[in-house]
């Protein structure tokens, strides 16, 4: 009996120290399709220091505290950057975005959590990025910063110190999870395809203008990114979320695309669409209106 009690001890201890690394099981709840990219701020709180943190706030807002170990990127700097043909806010290099990461210390086989200060939107982008460049593990805080700091989780006003590292992609691009105007013009008339728009109604009817042209894309439907997640900043639901996106014939049976100004709103629609819904075939369109409404494709304003 003694040998019994000391080897489920073992198992247990085993058990508990792996799941240090594993996924976050506390969403369970919550019914999504997966939680392999999103983590509680319990279970952050718990492997905070077997994981590499990445705030994506501005820096007076990092000064003035963080989540302990926090390391700091500007993300329209490292995500973002203007391509040759002067569309801004496309994705950069990999070794752009490398060098970012090597200065801030992180290591290829690092578990990055992102959080900012907006419901996981600039995260988004950051795990968007490193998703098509291959990186094997990186997440997002649910709730992000806000809900955080709110709840007496513990925080920090010291940067430390940083050993660079020389990190390095795998080569192997995800270019399945980009789309370009072909793509999406393609999409106009096949009834296969779809594009959520997840800006505000205003820039969807045309009524607020960011570009040379207001308005959006023919046939598009429009969800506004920050209908996925409550007031404390967490995701919603997959039941509501569900609910949201398939009232606007956005469906797990068809090709998804998302878009925005600048492809931020629209990698935390990504997000949500792929990641804790499942769907199968969502792509971001990285020029998004930036580069739509300032050239002579088809719009529609309604």
């Amino acid at each position: 009996m003694k040998k019994i009690i000391i080897i489920v001890s073992v198992m247990i201890s085993v058990l508990v120290a792996c799941s240090s690394q594993s996924t976050d099981n506390s969403f369970e709840a919550r019914g999504y399709s997966s939680t392999d990219k999103l983590v509680s701020a319990e279970w952050l709180e718990e492997n905070i220091n077997d994981v590499k943190i990445i705030d994506v706030r501005k820096q007076e807002d990092y000064d003035l505290g963080h989540i302990p170990g926090a390391l700091r990127l500007t993300p329209n700097e490292v995500f973002q950057w203007e391509n040759e043909n002067g569309v801004k806010g496309m994705l950069p290099s990999g070794d752009h975005i490398a060098k970012a990461l090597s200065d801030i210390g992180i290591n290829k086989e690092d578990t990055i959590i992102f959080y900012d200060g907006n419901s996981n939107l600039w995260s988004s982008r950051g795990l968007w990025a490193l998703e098509v460049y291959g990186h094997e593990d990186s997440r997002l805080l649910d709730g992000s910063w806000n809900y955080w700091s709110e709840n007496n989780f513990p925080t920090s006003t010291d940067s430390g110190s940083i050993e660079k590292s020389d990190y390095k992609f795998s080569g192997n691009t995800n270019s399945q999870l980009i789309a370009d105007f072909d793509e999406i013009l393609d999409s106009v008339d096949d009834p296969s395809k779809i594009v959520c728009d997840t800006r505000s109604p205003d820039e969807y009817t045309g009524k607020d203008v960011r570009a040379d042209r207001g308005g959006h894309i023919p046939g598009s439907e429009n969800v506004n990114w920050v209908n996925a997640v409550d007031e404390s900043g967490k995701f919603l639901s997959a039941k509501d979320l569900e609910a949201i996106y398939e009232s606007k014939g956005i469906k797990t049976d068809k090709a998804v695309y998302t878009l925005c100004q600048t492809a931020v709103r629209a990698t935390h629609t990504w997000f949500v669409l792929q990641e804790l819904l499942g769907y199968d075939n969502v792509k971001v369109y990285d020029g998004s209106w930036i580069e739509w409404g300032n050239s002579d494709l088809p719009i529609e304003t309604k």
